[in-house]
């Protein structure tokens, strides 16, 4: 334990008056020790960390008797404040006696009630044989009995007490400071008038810092360790000390004292940058940075983390994402239909659901690319995790690649100076799906292929790259295959997306699903009956909006009719395709036998491929007479239409989808 020293004339009330004046701040931490100037003789020595002399003149005297004269500090002291308050009462100019047990002292408290603010009073310093008959006031620090019988009001402030400057000197050479120390003497700073004013609230601010620090550090979650050039700890908090088992004060002590070889080796490394470390069965990562201090190395700051904890804040991260609409909405359950096509491909996004790998959808527009997305990752073990959508084709090339991988404060015009967090990063640990990735620019496939190689991403203006966990979804209404082949999409992103692909039906080719799902949404309102007309309009129309057409077509439906919907109560280009079956049937009337026409398509519709020698074989079998050559001149004129699709080759002729659905206007008309 560190001893301070007391050196006094002969006054032995003194003494034990300034011993337990510094018990106050130091009990516990410092022994306390005093001399008397008087009996001490030259083979005296006194070795205490400190030695507090009552003047310079002391001081310089006792000099002789230490084994350091470094050591010693003169005390200041001053008095209570609630001693003062009195002497600040008396009237301006009026004239006071200060008496003290000799000239010099007396003189120090002339002094002292100067610098601490009382200079509104005439101050006369007591000498013996004076003649103060004309005061009535006199001032003395606990030395009544030498004040004149004739002075009329004796004010005693009692023992002068160690100022808060002369501790402040003790506690940096004693190098003992502490929150305990520096609690006490907050206290204590509040019951006396400090010889510097400035002092007291300076070092109030001091304490309240160090207290503001204290609590941040040990709010952290994280461990922290500060270690000087000496390898020593110059400060720790307590989520590093529970980190590693330690239940003592590790402050000015030596990493070699609390680690074992394994662990120092790790923590001496120049660059500690997410270091993985093993300690009692639990997994740390570190990190370490210099401290330089006016360019020159200060000692070194660590940082440590367990990774349970990481994983904790990726889960409620996780939580906060979903509560900002970072989430899947739809399950498979919302998928309705009677099509086997579509049930088959429900079944198979199932099984792709189970694995990680990556997903690419393709299908038309409205199909329900991302109702199938979000279906998946809500099948998905990563259902509880982010689900982040991102429209590939609804930003600009710089946007969007600010938008996929974020970026660094300040990093280019009109960027936050807080920096951006990206959306692969937003995904971490779920699912990100990329709708329209046919639209995204080469320069930003490039970038896409590297993440999907190394699931690592970079933020723009960072030389850090950030490790990432995500299940990657992405849809196209494109071909892409002739997208590759003309060059305008990568063929080695293909490949890394195209894992496990889905394609969705067209609506035109789930012709069971038209009536149900229209039905389905008009629903919701109410409930309508469709004419013959209607239904026959419905079925045979060509649908290039799919699902989201149906739907839309469907509101209109709703709104406009009240029990039963009618034709001439559809949207208007459903009327224009209805009209554009009668100008064909009018062109084929006109141009060769409707017979003949409707039976070539009906044939070609049957057999899905023939040639124009087998239509005249089939044709003769049904007693319709006709030739190769105006075999020909009908299907030029259907192929001009439309209706079928004429190859060169052994492919032969082919029904198109309009062709079905002219084929099923006639049939229904004909019902009609």
């Amino acid at each position: 334990m560190k001893t301070i020293g007391i050196i006094i004339d002969s006054n032995a009330k003194l003494a034990v008056f300034l011993m337990e004046n510094l018990k106050i701040i130091f009990r516990d931490y410092v022994a306390i020790n005093s001399y008397f100037l008087k009996e001490l003789s030259d083979g005296d020595l006194i070795r205490d960390d400190v030695i507090l002399a009552m003047s310079k003149e002391r001081a310089v005297e006792a000099k002789r008797y230490i084994s350091n004269s470094e050591n010693i500090i003169v005390i200041h002291r001053t008095i209570k404040d609630k001693e003062a308050y009195s002497i600040f009462t008396i009237p301006k100019n009026t004239k006071v006696l200060v008496v003290n047990d000799t000239k010099e002292t007396t003189l120090e408290t002339v002094s002292l009630l100067y610098q601490i603010g009382i200079n509104h009073l005439n101050l006369i310093p007591y000498e013996e044989g004076g003649n103060y008959s004309d005061i009535k006031i006199a001032i003395t620090p606990g030395e009544s009995d030498r004040v004149p019988v004739d002075i009329q009001k004796i004010i005693d402030t009692g023992n002068r007490y160690i100022d808060i400057s002369t501790f402040i000197q003790i506690i940096n050479k004693l190098s003992i400071d502490n929150k305990e120390i520096r609690s006490r003497l907050i206290k204590y700073s509040e019951t006396i008038i400090t010889l510097d004013n400035g002092i007291k609230s300076q070092y109030k601010e001091l304490y309240i810092k160090n207290e503001e620090l204290d609590m941040v550090l040990n709010l952290s979650n994280e461990g922290i360790l500060l270690m000087n050039n000496d390898n020593k700890i110059s400060l720790s908090n307590k989520r590093f000390k529970v980190m590693f088992n330690i239940d003592e004060e590790i402050a000015d002590k030596k990493i070699d004292m609390l680690f074992s070889k394994k662990i120092k080796d790790i923590l001496y490394k120049e660059n500690l940058i997410d270091e993985l470390m093993e300690f009692n069965n639990k997994f740390i990562i570190i990190n370490k940075h210099k401290i330089d201090y006016l360019g020159e190395n200060a000692g070194y700051y660590y940082n440590f983390q367990e990774v349970t904890y990481i994983k904790q804040l990726e889960q409620n991260l996780s939580k906060k994402l979903r509560d900002k609409g970072f989430i899947a909405r739809y399950s498979f359950d919302f998928i309705k239909t009677n099509s086997r096509f579509m049930v088959e491909c429900v079944e198979l996004a199932k099984k792709i659901a189970l694995s990680d790998l990556t997903v690419f959808i393709t299908g038309e527009s409205g199909t329900g690319k991302e109702l199938f997305a979000q279906s998946i990752h809500n099948f998905s073990k990563k259902c509880k995790q982010p689900f982040v959508a991102v429209n590939c084709a609804a930003f600009n090339e710089s946007l969007l690649e600010s938008e996929l991988f974020g970026y660094e404060g300040g990093s280019f015009t009109g960027a936050l100076k807080e920096g951006k967090v990206g959306l692969f990063e937003l995904a971490n640990n779920g699912t990100i799906f990329l709708d329209e990735i046919g639209d995204m620019p080469l320069s930003l496939q490039t970038r896409l292929l590297r993440v999907l190689q190394e699931r690592q991403v970079m933020r723009i203006g960072s030389q850090r790259v950030t490790n990432i966990n995500i299940r990657v979804i992405a849809a196209t209404n494109k071909n892409i295959f002739e997208m590759v082949q003309k060059g305008l999409f990568r063929e080695d992103l293909f490949y890394r997306i195209n894992v496990l692909p889905i394609n969705i039906p067209p609506l035109r080719k789930r012709q069971e699903d038209i009536i149900p799902l229209l039905q389905y949404f008009i629903g919701r309102s109410n409930k309508l009956e469709l004419t013959d007309e209607v239904n026959s309009l419905l079925l045979n129309y060509n649908w290039p909006g799919n699902i989201r057409e149906l739907e839309n077509v469907a509101s209109y439906i709703a709104l406009m009719n009240e029990e039963k919907a009618t034709l001439d109560k559809l949207p208007y280009y459903l009327l224009l395709q209805k009209n554009s079956f009668e100008k064909e049937l009018t062109v084929i009337e006109g141009s060769f036998s409707i017979t003949k026409g409707l039976e070539i398509i009906k044939m070609v519709d049957q057999c899905k491929s023939i040639g124009r020698k087998s239509i005249e074989n089939s044709l003769r079998g049904f007693d319709i007479n006709t030739s190769e050559s105006e075999i020909r001149r009908i299907l030029l004129c259907l192929n001009s239409l439309g209706i079928v699709s004429s190859n060169v080759g052994r492919k032969g002729t082919e029904i198109t989808a309009y062709g079905k659905a002219f084929m099923k206007w006639i049939e229904n008309r004909t019902n009609i």
